[in-house]
Protein backbone atom coordinates (compact mmCIF):
# COMPACT_ATOMS: atom_id res chain seq x y z
CA UNK A 1 0.00 0.00 0.00
CA UNK A 2 1.55 3.35 -0.96
CA UNK A 3 1.01 6.87 0.96
CA UNK A 4 0.37 10.33 -0.73
CA UNK A 5 2.55 13.40 -0.38
CA UNK A 6 1.17 16.90 -1.28
CA UNK A 7 4.22 19.90 -1.43
CA UNK A 8 2.07 22.99 -0.64
CA UNK A 9 -0.02 21.70 2.64
CA UNK A 10 -0.75 24.57 5.37
CA UNK A 11 -0.74 24.24 8.68
CA UNK A 12 -3.12 21.81 8.86
CA UNK A 13 -1.80 19.44 6.72
CA UNK A 14 -4.35 19.95 4.30
CA UNK A 15 -3.09 20.34 0.54
CA UNK A 16 -3.64 23.87 -0.73
CA UNK A 17 -4.77 24.52 -4.06
CA UNK A 18 -2.68 23.62 -7.10
CA UNK A 19 -0.48 21.48 -4.45
CA UNK A 20 1.29 19.15 -6.01
CA UNK A 21 0.02 15.20 -4.88
CA UNK A 22 3.58 12.63 -4.70
CA UNK A 23 2.50 9.45 -4.46
CA UNK A 24 4.95 6.87 -2.39
CA UNK A 25 5.36 3.48 -1.50
CA UNK A 26 5.21 2.40 2.03
CA UNK A 27 9.06 1.34 2.21
CA UNK A 28 9.82 4.65 0.22
CA UNK A 29 7.64 7.11 2.41
CA UNK A 30 9.34 5.38 5.93
CA UNK A 31 12.58 6.97 5.02
CA UNK A 32 16.15 5.71 5.26
CA UNK A 33 19.26 6.55 7.49
CA UNK A 34 22.24 7.77 5.42
CA UNK A 35 24.97 9.04 7.94
CA UNK A 36 27.48 9.92 4.20
CA UNK A 37 26.53 11.61 1.00
CA UNK A 38 28.95 12.05 -1.81
CA UNK A 39 28.34 14.46 -4.15
CA UNK A 40 29.71 14.95 -8.02
CA UNK A 41 29.17 16.51 -10.78
CA UNK A 42 29.25 16.88 -14.86
CA UNK A 43 28.18 19.65 -16.95
CA UNK A 44 24.44 18.52 -17.19
CA UNK A 45 23.85 16.98 -14.13
CA UNK A 46 24.35 16.63 -10.32
CA UNK A 47 24.99 13.30 -8.69
CA UNK A 48 24.37 12.95 -4.95
CA UNK A 49 24.65 8.99 -3.42
CA UNK A 50 23.60 8.51 0.12
CA UNK A 51 25.14 6.07 1.73
CA UNK A 52 25.37 4.01 5.76
CA UNK A 53 28.70 3.52 6.59
CA UNK A 54 29.71 1.65 9.91
CA UNK A 55 33.27 0.83 10.96
CA UNK A 56 35.33 -0.03 7.46
CA UNK A 57 31.69 -0.97 5.68
CA UNK A 58 29.16 1.05 3.76
CA UNK A 59 26.25 0.67 1.96
CA UNK A 60 24.90 2.71 -0.64
CA UNK A 61 21.07 3.25 0.12
CA UNK A 62 20.33 5.78 -2.79
CA UNK A 63 21.57 7.22 -5.97
CA UNK A 64 19.78 10.64 -6.72
CA UNK A 65 20.64 12.31 -10.33
CA UNK A 66 19.75 16.78 -10.12
CA UNK A 67 19.57 18.74 -12.69
CA UNK A 68 22.01 21.59 -12.40
CA UNK A 69 19.22 24.20 -11.66
CA UNK A 70 17.82 21.24 -9.28
CA UNK A 71 20.71 20.97 -7.66
CA UNK A 72 20.65 24.98 -6.66
CA UNK A 73 16.95 25.06 -5.85
CA UNK A 74 18.00 22.15 -3.31
CA UNK A 75 21.11 23.74 -1.92
CA UNK A 76 19.15 26.89 -0.85
CA UNK A 77 16.20 24.87 0.38
CA UNK A 78 18.63 23.10 2.67
CA UNK A 79 20.69 25.91 3.78
CA UNK A 80 17.00 27.54 4.67
CA UNK A 81 16.04 24.95 6.70
CA UNK A 82 18.97 24.07 8.38
CA UNK A 83 19.09 28.06 9.66
CA UNK A 84 15.33 27.83 10.27
CA UNK A 85 16.56 24.39 12.46
CA UNK A 86 19.60 26.02 14.18
CA UNK A 87 16.99 28.63 15.23
CA UNK A 88 15.19 26.40 17.17
CA UNK A 89 17.13 24.03 18.30
CA UNK A 90 20.12 25.35 18.75
CA UNK A 91 24.00 25.56 16.45
CA UNK A 92 24.16 21.87 14.54
CA UNK A 93 28.29 20.68 14.98
CA UNK A 94 29.18 18.87 12.29
CA UNK A 95 31.58 16.42 13.85
CA UNK A 96 33.89 14.05 12.51
CA UNK A 97 34.22 13.57 9.04
CA UNK A 98 35.06 9.71 7.07
CA UNK A 99 38.10 10.09 5.41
Amino acid sequence: MGGILALGMDRTNKPEAGAVMIKAEDDVAKGRFSNFAQVASTPDSFVVDFSFVQGQNGWLLSRILLSPQHAKRLSVALAETVAKHEERFGKIETGPTLQ
